[in-house]
């Protein structure tokens, strides 16, 4: 009977205790490390969500940039640090592409990393130089074939979701349009506005005060659904390209192995701000589009990312060392 007693006092103090040490995620600053530059679209965007979750936990968020590689620096960081969700990385489509696009990669996103939500999507706007009479995509996709090569568009640099917007354009339309790249996006909109690249793909933030310039025609958002922040744009697959899908999408992760009482806290305020009015605007506000997504799904996606531009990357040839 003592021993009966004994166990259930035992029992009545260790069940708290265990309540307790979940309950008290977070108790020091949380540091988010965005593997693009302060200014960039994923900065701008790592803050709304860093400046959320400060105040609904009451602990300081840091956002560190840690640039290079295409934020491959920034992600290695938060594979190999502590599973604990005191370190985060913010990266997007760059990372799935990575996993083919680079012959060496220290992480794999799928196994090494917890994905803990969808942070929101920025709209690339597929526009023409006004100076080749195109009007539609299928127009283009006909002076493209009857042209082949002799079109030219520009990103950001190899590798980037702008260049294999385009390689994806080519393979689904049997089209060949002629890839230049450069160091950053501002001089390709330079070049593009001058008359010295055809076409651009260009993130809606980089081009959206010039859609009305009459240099410029845009066509097509390269996302499967049209555009909240631009609906009378129509999608590839509206415009005779089924299945075309390449956001510029951004997400959240941790470290592998992550208390699921952890992952669940962050999970849960992600998707708040995708899911609320607010979080919506002051996304909207930034040139970002909310798309709810819980994190199971999230992670599904990834996947599916991971396997689509492999097989993009394969085909088209690319690899960075």
């Amino acid at each position: 009977m003592k021993r009966f007693i004994a166990l259930a006092i035992w029992l009545l103090c260790i069940v708290p205790m265990v309540a307790f040490g979940q309950g008290t995620f977070p108790t020091r600053s949380i540091k988010i490390i965005c593997g693009f530059p302060a200014g960039s679209s994923l900065d701008v965007l790592t803050r709304i969500y860093a400046d959320r979750i400060e105040k609904a936990l009451a602990q300081p968020v840091v956002v560190e940039n840690r640039v290079g590689q295409t934020g491959n620096i920034a992600a290695d960081a938060v594979a190999r640090a502590a599973p604990d969700g005191y370190t985060l990385a913010t990266n997007g489509v760059t990372m799935p592409i990575a996993m083919s696009l680079f012959k060496k990669i220290p992480f794999d996103v799928v196994n090494d990393f917890t994905p803990l939500g969808f942070m929101g999507n920025i709209p690339i706007i597929l526009s023409a130089n006004t100076s080749l009479g195109i009007n539609s995509v299928a127009e283009l996709i006909a002076q493209a074939k009857s042209k082949p090569g002799e079109l030219t568009h520009g990103s950001a640099g190899i590798g980037s979701i702008q260049h294999l917007a385009g390689e994806l354009f080519n393979t689904t339309t049997g089209a060949k349009l002629a890839h230049v790249p450069y160091r950053g996006t501002n001089q390709v909109i330079v070049d593009f506005l001058g008359g010295r690249l055809s076409l651009m793909f260009a993130p809606a933030p980089t081009i959206a005060s010039h859609l009305n310039d009459p240099r410029i025609r845009p066509l097509a958002v390269t996302s499967a659904k049209r555009s909240t922040l631009y609906p009378d744009l129509p999608t590839f697959s509206e415009s005779g390209v089924p299945g075309f899908d390449a956001p510029l999408w951004f997400g959240m992760w941790g470290p592998k192995d992550m208390p699921p009482h952890v992952v669940a806290t962050l999970s849960n305020l992600i998707e708040q701000v995708n899911g609320t009015a607010e979080g919506k605007a002051q996304l909207a506000a930034s040139g970002i589009e909310a798309v709810p997504m819980t994190r199971d799904e999230f992670a599904a996606f990834v996947r599916h990312e991971v396997k689509k531009w492999a097989k993009l990357v394969e085909i088209s040839g690319t690899k960075l060392d």
